[in-house]
C-alpha cells in the first residue's frame, strides 16, 4: 500500500509540473521527483524539461540538486552546454558548467577552454575545472595563465590544480591571493594551502609560509577566524603526520605556531607583530 500511495504521488506531482502555469507549483513538483529519484517510476525527461522552463527558480534548482552523473540521457548533457553558453543569468550559466565539467565529456573541450578565460571567477573557475578534468597538462597551463589575474572561485580552482600538478614555484600565487581575499574568503584557501606545503615537505618552506599565513590571519583581528586557522593547522598535523613524525623540530615549530595562536588575546591587544622571531 505504501508503494502503491508513493506511486500515487509521483504520478500526481508530474501532471502538475506538466499543468501548473504557476511557477511555485512546478517548482514543488520538482523538489518532490527529485526526493523520489530511483524510488518510484516516471519519465527522468521531466528533468530535461525542468531545465527548458520559463522559470530560472525551476532551472536553478534541478542544477543544484539533480544528480547528472546518473543520467546517462545525451540530451540532459546537451541542455547543460545551451544553458552554460547561452542563458542569460549568469547564476544559470556558472551552475550549468558546474554540472557539465563534473561529466567529463571531451566533446565540451572547447566551451570549458573559452570559459577558463572568462573575467568572471564564476564562470571561469567550472570551465577551469572542466578543462583541467579532460586535459591535464592544458588545464595546468591555463591555471598558470589564469593566476596573475585570478579572484573568488577562480582562486580554488587554480590552487586545486597546483597541489595535483604544481611545485614549489607556485606557491607565490597562494601567498598573493591570501593577502588579497576577504576575512572568511581565506579559510577554503588555506586549507588547500596547507595542503600544498605538505605535499612539497621542505622545512624551511613551511616554516616561512606557515608564519605567513598566520600573520595574515592575526591581521584581520577576527577570533572566530583565528579559530578556524587553528583548526586547519591542527588538521595539517593529522593529514601529514608521517612528514612530522620523521622531523620531530618541524613538529616541535608547528605545535608552538598553535600555542602562540591559543594564547594571544587578539581582540585586546594592540600588538602587531605577535610572532616576534620564532
Amino acid at each position: 500500500m505504501l508503494i502503491h500511495d508513493g506511486q500515487a504521488e509521483t504520478d500526481k506531482y508530474i501532471e502538475q509540473f506538466y499543468t501548473s502555469k504557476n511557477y511555485q507549483e512546478r517548482l514543488e513538483a520538482v523538489r518532490y521527483l527529485i526526493g523520489v529519484s530511483g524510488k518510484y517510476t516516471f519519465p527522468r525527461k521531466v528533468f530535461i524539461d525542468a531545465l527548458k522552463d520559463f522559470c530560472s527558480q525551476v532551472k536553478v534548482y534541478v542544477l543544484k540538486n539533480y544528480d547528472f552523473s546518473g543520467d546517462t540521457d545525451p540530451e540532459i548533457e546537451i541542455c547543460l552546454a545551451d544553458i552554460a553558453r547561452n542563458d542569460e543569468k549568469l547564476q544559470l550559466r556558472a551552475l550549468a558548467m558546474e554540472k557539465l565539467s563534473e561529466l567529463n565529456q571531451n566533446g565540451h573541450y572547447d566551451l570549458f577552454f573559452s570559459t577558463a578565460l572568462l573575467k568572471s571567477s564564476k564562470e571561469s573557475a567550472p570551465g577551469l575545472r572542466g578543462l583541467y578534468r579532460l586535459n591535464k597538462e592544458k588545464g595546468y597551463q591555463m591555471a598558470k595563465f589564469r593566476a596573475d589575474t585570478s579572484s573568488g572561485n577562480l582562486d580554488l580552482a587554480i590552487a586545486e590544480i597546483f597541489l595535483e600538478e604544481g611545485d614549489v614555484n607556485d606557491l607565490g600565487f597562494f601567498k598573493q591571493r591570501l593577502k588579497a581575499r576577504s576575512k572568511f574568503n581565506k579559510i577554503e584557501l588555506i586549507r588547500i594551502y596547507l595542503k600544498m606545503l605538505g605535499k612539497i615537505e621542505i622545512d624551511a618552506i613551511l616554516k616561512s609560509h606557515l608564519l605567513y599565513i598566520s600573520e595574515d590571519i592575526i591581521a584581520t583581528s577576527n577570533r572566530e577566524l583565528i579559530q578556524l586557522l587553528i583548526m586547519e593547522i591542527h588538521h595539517f598535523i593529522v593529514e601529514y603526520h608521517n612528514y612530522l613524525d620523521k622531523n620531530y623540530n618541524m613538529l616541535l615549530f608547528v605545535n608552538k605556531n598553535i600555542d602562540l595562536l591559543l594564547e594571544k588575546n587578539y581582540n585586546n591587544t594592540k600588538q602587531t607583530d605577535p610572532f616576534g622571531p620564532i
